[in-house]
């Protein structure tokens, strides 16, 4: 009789976890926004003067889903990229280039509840959609390049929706200088940090699960309420000597 109570109580544990577990969605869509630090690598000859950054926006949309800790993330993104260049007496200029970006992530994540930290890696190819440089040089800026992405993340999942912080590290794997007489070795990069919120694809068909994880569990409650009840009145019952 003991080893049963114990054991439906074990089971109800069990149910009562996976109902949790089942909040984080394995496929999911969402939106996010926020801010975009971005330079320039320049290489040798940068210290002929002082750089800062370029801050911008930075947002998208994206796509993910999970198999247990490991999960694929596709995004579309639009991301303010450049630099400030001071060259003293001389005067500043600034660089402005607005890509929009294709990005493929591989990510490891560690469900803690309803919260889920992680780190991701991958790589994404930006398509540049506008150029503002001194001198007439936007046309010398190439169409694409070609991007590394590191960084990590937080999740927090509720019954219909999740929402996260972000920030990762973009590191230009390409020069985005199209001048083949150009000495210079140019390339992007920076720190974008956003914050969004996620749906689930599936939301249906995980509350019916959900639903129906919490009835059993509710079933094993009330079994094995039953047998410590029924365990009692039999003690009650028993003749005294």
């Amino acid at each position: 009789m003991r080893k049963s109570i114990v054991m439906a109580l074990a089971l109800s544990f069990v149910f009562v976890s996976s109902a949790q577990a089942q909040v984080m969605f394995d496929r999911a869509w969402g939106v996010k926004a926020g801010v975009s630090v971005a330079e320039a690598d320049i290489g040798d000859i940068d210290e002929t003067f002082s750089q800062s950054n370029r801050t911008g926006f930075a947002g998208g949309l994206f796509f993910q889903n999970w198999w247990g800790l490991l999960g694929g993330q596709a995004e579309l993104n639009y991301i303010q990229k450049g630099s400030k260049l001071s060259f003293g007496s001389l005067g500043e200029e600034e660089t402005k280039i607005d890509y929009l970006e294709l990005a493929a992530l591989l990510k490891l994540g560690i469900p803690l509840g309803i919260v889920r930290p992680g780190v991701f890696g991958g790589i994404g190819i930006d398509i540049k959609l506008s150029c503002d440089i001194p001198d007439d040089g936007s046309d010398d800026i190439k169409s694409t390049d070609w991007v590394g992405i590191f960084g990590g993340d937080v999740a927090v999942y509720f019954d219909a929706f999740s929402i996260f912080g972000d920030a990762r590290y973009n590191l230009g794997l390409s020069n985005i200088v199209d001048d083949p007489s150009s000495i210079l070795d140019v390339k992007n990069k920076g720190w974008t940090f956003q914050a969004g919120v996620g749906f689930p694809l599936r939301y249906r068909r995980l509350a019916a699960r959900r639903r129906c994880r919490r009835r059993r569990q509710h079933e094993l409650t009330a079994r094995a309420r039953g047998s410590l009840d029924s365990r009692a009145r039999s003690r009650l019952e028993q003749p005294r000597s």
